[in-house]
């Protein structure tokens, strides 16, 4: 299928199909924009109290005061809490619920002021597909733990995975790595139904052009983590309009969840650990450059691979990318 022919296809995605005048309303949106991010804000911090207590419930129930003592510690002393798998838990649940919270807040506003369902920000009709999340974990998850094995036989110089510091017996390393593997889909979910679900809707509205919503979705992405390193914001600009290729082509955010959270979780478990430190300012490097390139044209694969080759989509139960 020529370029042209997919690009089209994006125009005409079913994901934009359900759009009406309301999403369009720039008056709504001038209203939905600061209100939403109010509702977010104190959301983010329900949810930051509501994922505090809950770890804390669930540490004082398996073995108190001392498990306990071990999460704060990840406040007084931050570089050593960074090898401690229950510090990192306790942190990465925090995230979890300030971004979910924050997110349905944000996005509650805005469906309330678009006369839509919340639900219509993930999804357009049917049911939610699990399976393109699943797909989205694991065909992203396979091959960039192949690229980081492929680097570490090459001798480039792979750190110790932050898994193997994490936790001391397998059992510890395989509970680890299930609760970080939830709560880092929940994170991706949070992002996902705000960027490639909110802002792709009402981007939509006002233009059909692919580059356009793949340049602007990927540039917002970009901003919204204040990096100060170029390289990094590149790539977060790619990996945001990779996403939204995937969202167009799929039409719906399922896809672009699991490879958004397959990304994070190799990351946190193989290449470095979670860290509120901020990166240290860098120039810029031509690997980013090539790192964006392979990143925004394999995501591109993958939607196309879903949505089009019948070894994948023999997976799924169907040919027809409006049916997946």
């Amino acid at each position: 299928m020529a370029m042209a022919a997919i690009f089209e296809a994006m125009r005409e995605s079913r994901f934009l199909a359900d759009l009406t005048p309301y999403d369009r309303d720039a008056r709504r949106l001038a209203v939905a924009v600061p209100v939403g991010v109010l509702a977010a804000v104190a959301a983010a911090v329900l949810g930051a109290a509501s994922a505090c207590l809950l770890v804390m419930v669930v540490v004082s129930g398996l073995d108190g005061a001392p498990a306990a003592a071990a999460l704060f510690s990840l406040f007084d002393q931050p570089a050593r809490a960074e090898t401690e798998g229950l510090a990192s838990l306790f942190l990465l649940s925090v995230l979890a619920g300030v971004n979910a919270a924050a997110a349905l807040a944000f996005v509650a506003v805005s469906a309330g002021l678009s006369h839509r369902p919340i639900r219509g920000y993930a999804v357009v009709g049917g049911a939610f597909r699990t399976r393109l999340l699943v797909a989205g974990l694991v065909l992203v998850g396979a091959i960039m733990v192949a690229l980081v094995i492929a680097a570490a036989s090459l001798g480039a110089g792979a750190p110790t995975p932050p898994i193997l510091a994490l936790a001391s017996t397998s059992l510890g390393r395989a509970t680890y790595a299930g609760f970080a593997i939830m709560l880092l889909v929940i994170a991706a979910a949070a992002e996902e139904i705000v960027f490639r679900g909110w802002l792709l809707k009402h981007a939509g509205a006002f233009t059909r052009s692919p580059a356009i919503l793949m340049a602007v979705n990927g540039l917002l992405f970009a901003l919204i983590h204040f990096d100060p390193n170029p390289g990094a914001f590149l790539i977060r600009a790619a990996m945001g309009a990779g996403l939204t290729w995937m969202t167009l082509r799929t039409g719906g955010i399922e896809l672009a969840i699991g490879t958004h959270a397959a990304n994070n979780i190799v990351i946190l478990l193989l290449l470095r650990p979670l860290s509120l430190t901020p990166e240290t300012p860098h120039p810029f490097e031509l690997t980013s450059l090539v790192g964006a390139v392979g990143i925004g044209a394999g995501y591109a694969l993958l939607a196309e691979a879903v949505v089009r080759w019948p070894i994948v989509t023999r997976w799924f139960g169907s040919r027809d990318p409006a049916t997946i």
